[in-house]
């Protein structure tokens, strides 16, 4: 009388099984889908977000940005969503579907001025630029297939859909992927460069800056550039770790501690790459240097810019932002161009040398050479230290500017006969010394001449080794 009750429940408990397991199953096949579904939104988000990125820099957006100031994000702002979105909407609306109605040769105008400002222009200056310098076959074959493309478009597409419907759905869609997703990029990341701008002005009192005046002889600075000097000749590792604050930038490494050191007490960085450890103070030095700057911060990882602007307000984070008054300064002390900024190394120098008499210096070279740092970078990163080296800044005046606080001894370069006390400067000569009695012209000629050129280093150092084209 027992046996078959047991049976039963061990039955149904069978029964029970096979059911969890067909649900379970069920619940697998309805989720995987989803998965896959978000996977593949995601994907198609981070791709539109780098084509809003790449159109903008070609589109001469973002250059722009750099003729603006960063505290003037929120008038951009204001301009872009009263002003530019409703001329989009406007476009959208009126413009754009009474081309099909213009007469042929007008509709056929407009389509070509469109097309070249999207497409046109930025394959012959970027094709043109390639080929100049690398004299491959495959380059060749890729720019003329494109080119050829081109040239059909305009002579036998444009013709034939410029008065039809086909044709306005076309241009309206064209419209949307160059003029609309780019000013939905700025949108998201000038929101969010206001929000941390607000951060900045609650939280960030100048009266408790992290820069300090020295406390006596032994209370040194030292900054160490990213140049590759830092790895070349002999290892003053043990010399940079002696110091008290000692100063690194962005991608630092210290993987050969007997050349690079170990120790660092402050990180220049772009914010993206901000420091783990707590002991460590993070800075912006340039997020206040114009708007393209600012904006950077969110614009090539836009998809993420909410996580950045957490970490960059998390206390955990601390960081501190270079106030845009010292920067504009800077700008105007050492000269440069309405268009450049200063490096992060020289506004590190002139930040300390605010509150201190003197700063030690180690690993500036002034980019000359092939290579720029002494470690390695992903493709993204060296293309944005060419253009950063080259067009933003002008490693020249910098020079110039740092020999002359070499002359004042506010500058010291960091060598092998370094004390505990004092750095004597045994280094090798910094360019222009040592040349006999080569004027100033001709020097700064000789730094301008060795210095390479934006076209050849970005082309030959950059693409070529970099890209498959």
């Amino acid at each position: 009388q027992v046996s078959p009750p047991v049976k039963l429940a061990s039955g149904r408990e069978e029964a029970g099984g096979r059911r969890s397991r067909a649900s379970s199953t069920n619940f697998s096949a309805v989720l995987l889908p989803w998965t896959m579904s978000t996977s593949t939104v995601q994907s198609v988000v981070v791709a539109l977000c780098r084509a809003s990125y790449y159109i903008s820099l070609l589109g001469l957006k973002i250059p722009c940005g750099l003729l603006a100031r960063a505290s003037h994000s929120r008038y951009v702002l204001a301009f872009i969503c009263l002003v530019w979105v409703p001329f989009l909407i406007y476009s959208h609306a009126v413009l754009l579907p009474g081309v099909p109605d213009l007469p042929l040769g007008t509709a056929m105008l407009v389509w070509h001025v469109l097309t070249a400002l999207w497409l046109t222009i930025p394959l012959l200056v970027v094709g043109s630029v390639v080929l100049s310098v690398v004299h491959a076959r495959g380059p060749f074959m890729a720019f003329f297939f494109a080119l050829s493309v081109m040239i059909a478009f305009h002579g036998l597409v444009i013709p034939h859909v410029a008065n039809t419907a086909a044709g306005s759905f076309m241009l309206h869609s064209m419209f949307a992927f160059f003029e609309d997703m780019p000013v939905v990029g700025w949108l998201w990341c000038l929101f969010y460069v206001v929000r941390l701008q607000n951060h900045i002005t609650k939280h960030q009192v100048p009266g408790e800056t992290p820069f300090t005046a020295s406390e006596g002889a032994l209370d040194r600075v030292l900054i160490v550039g990213n140049a590759p000097t830092v790895v070349e000749g002999e290892p003053l590792g043990h010399l940079i770790d002696g110091f008290n604050h000692v100063v690194r930038f962005n991608q630092y490494s210290v993987a050969k501690p007997e050349y690079t050191g170990n120790k660092v007490g402050f990180h220049f960085c772009n914010g993206r790459n901000t420091p783990t450890d707590k002991t460590v103070k993070a800075i912006c030095p340039l997020f206040n240097a114009s708007l393209t700057h600012a904006v950077y911060l969110f614009m090539p990882h836009m998809e993420d810019a909410q996580a950045i602007y957490k970490k960059m307000t998390s206390p955990d984070v601390n960081t501190w932002f270079i106030e845009e008054e010292n920067i504009l300064a800077l700008r105007r002390k050492i000269g440069n161009r309405v268009w450049q900024i200063p490096t992060s190394g020289t506004v590190a120098i002139d930040t300390f040398l605010r509150v201190r008499d003197q700063v030690t210096l180690h690993g500036f070279n002034f980019f000359q050479g092939k290579k720029i740092h002494y470690f390695e970078e992903s493709p993204t990163q060296l293309i944005t230290s060419w253009l950063e080296r080259f067009v933003t800044h002008d490693p020249s005046i910098e020079k110039k500017w740092v020999e002359d606080l070499k002359k004042q001894e506010r500058v010291i370069l960091l060598s092998k006969h370094s004390t505990a006390v004092e750095v004597e400067d045994d280094s090798e000569p910094m360019i222009g010394e040592g040349k006999g009695k080569k004027s100033e012209e001709e020097d700064d000629t000789e730094l301008r001449r060795r210095t390479p050129g934006l076209v050849h280093t970005l082309l030959k150092d950059g693409f070529p080794s970099q890209f498959s084209l």
